[in-house]
């Protein structure tokens, strides 16, 4: 792919350009961060440039040609990565050895949703044609990025999994986001939700993967090298012991955490105060190991098969009640999983701050005459 200066690619963009964020300095004399945006000013286009030293912010209104001079002179090379967001598209762009900046993913916009009625083609949020790193190494887009034929379901998937992330975004206007990945595993996903707010959305995005398997980590940190995704880093640790991200979170993803490790990841999220929860939860061995005949739901324990999915649903029924009750709003979703496993349930929570004690009362009730345990109630005493 092509290398330009980052002024060139400015400029060009100019005329259209919706925002445009520089991050990752490469010296500390640098800003920490500068964000561009246009308005209008006495009824001519201007730039107002955001500064950000430490805690401090400073503004500066430009005009175009006065824009494109300072990027020449004071921004191009100080920065690793790059974002510019037109009316048409936003693109990302990440500095090489060189002191040239290579694209490294780009995106048109959003696609509004089809009118009500019409029997239209879907809207896909990652559109054929786009330059999306992940699907090509999925195989599911080819070097060219068209959808291969052989992979269409794993494309519908891999949307789904996106627009129930659009759809809770749908009124945001944060311009910023930290997003904390338990148990991502060799995953592709964490990419492409990287690749969603940084490329699609024009965020600057922070997005850290957790998981217990140190060579796996090490992997994943050289594909997210290899994009370009310089707000994207992996950290070998547990979420049931170790000492995680101190600061704001905005969003924990916990997909296919085994058994009580969602319960953990959830637990960090009620802590931390995250706003948004995404969880596919996998593996609930915990309440079927001890569930025990004792009220009305016997006749469902009879048979082990029948026990597991009990126990499966109690499980995600009881941390649906807790988040409830430390304040967030759940949604159980039906998720088609990409291994096309039977796991195919998501929690959905966002936090509303109107907490309650009467779903763990209740769901404590069941565990008393049930015999079980359920790790989640017992963190949320």
């Amino acid at each position: 792919m092509t290398e330009r200066s980052l002024t060139l690619e400015l400029e060009s963009a100019l005329e259209s350009l919706s925002k445009a964020v520089f991050s990752q300095p490469i010296d500390r004399t640098a800003d920490a961060k500068i964000s561009v945006r246009p308005l209008l000013l006495r009824g001519e286009r201007m730039y107002q440039a955001e500064m950000c030293r430490g805690a401090q912010a400073f503004h500066e209104n430009l005009s175009g040609e006065a824009l494109v001079r300072r990027c020449r002179e004071d921004w191009d090379g100080r920065y690793r990565q790059a974002l510019l967001v037109t009316e048409e598209q936003s693109a990302q762009y990440s500095l090489k050895t060189n002191g040239r900046y290579k694209k490294t993913a780009s995106a048109a916009a959003l696609p509004r949703p089809a009118a009500a009625g019409h029997n239209r083609e879907k809207g896909y949020i990652l559109r054929e044609g786009e330059n999306i790193p992940a699907l090509v190494d999925l195989g599911v887009f080819t070097p060219e990025f068209k959808v291969v034929k052989a992979r269409y379901d794993k494309y519908k998937q891999i949307n789904r999994f996106v627009e129930l992330i659009d759809q809770a975004f749908a009124d945001s206007e944060k311009k910023a986001i930290t997003i904390l990945d338990f148990g991502c595993g060799k995953s592709y996903l964490t990419f492409i939700l990287y690749y969603y707010f940084a490329v699609k959305r024009g965020m600057d995005v922070t997005i850290i993967g957790y998981d217990l398997k140190a060579d796996v980590v090490e992997r994943c940190g050289q594909i997210a090298e290899k994009y370009g995704y310089t707000g994207l880093r992996f950290v070998h640790a547990d979420v049931s012991r170790d000492v995680l991200y101190q600061e704001k979170v905005d969003m924990i993803v916990t997909l296919h955490a085994c058994d009580t490790a969602t319960d953990y990841a959830l637990h960090y999220a009620i802590e931390k105060g995250a706003d948004y929860i995404f969880s596919v939860p996998c593996c609930q061995h915990e309440i079927n190991r001890d569930i025990r005949k004792g009220g009305d739901l016997d006749i469902l324990l009879e048979h082990g098969l029948l026990k597991e999915r009990l126990s499966a649903l109690l499980t995600d029924a009881i941390r649906g009640k807790v988040l409830e009750d430390m304040g967030y709003k759940v949604d159980m979703i039906e998720f088609t999983d990409f291994d096309h496993s039977p796991k195919n349930l998501m929690i959905r929570a966002r936090r509303r701050g109107r907490k309650g004690t009467k779903g763990r009362e209740e769901a404590r009730r069941l565990a008393e005459a049930y015999g079980f345990r359920q790790t989640l109630l017992e963190l949320c005493p």
